[in-house]
């Protein structure tokens, strides 16, 4: 009797420090959210970078062929950097609107993790 009570007060204590509290487990929830919201922030942030980077090779090889065109190569290339300027303000509103919406959402994200935790 003497060796099997120390054994399950051990037990017992490793028992409770297993079990996380709702402080540990909303920062856990808390902190995947952030982890999932970066994550999506650089892909959208990738996504820009790759869409404005067409724009400008799609305009220098049309500029390139315009080069040898002597009045019709200007009208050209003020229309592709016009273009590009599009195209590069299209992407600008995209990743707002994606980053906009994964904050948005990691908002909501926390607020049910805060509401559980209570």
């Amino acid at each position: 009797m003497k060796l099997v009570l120390p054994i399950l007060l051990g037990a017992s204590l490793a028992l409770s420090a297993q079990i996380p509290t709702k402080e540990e487990l909303k920062a856990k929830a808390d902190a995947a959210v952030d982890a999932g919201k970066a994550k999506a922030d650089a892909k959208t942030d990738q996504a820009k970078a790759k869409a404005d980077q067409k724009a400008s090779d799609a305009k220098a090889k049309v500029d390139a062929k315009a080069g040898g065109v002597p009045v019709a190569g200007d009208k050209v290339k003020a229309a592709t950097a016009k273009g590009e300027g599009a195209a590069k303000t299209g992407a600008d509103k995209a990743r707002a609107k994606t980053k906009k919406g994964s904050a948005t959402g990691a908002a909501k994200a926390k607020a049910v993790t805060e509401k559980v935790a209570k």
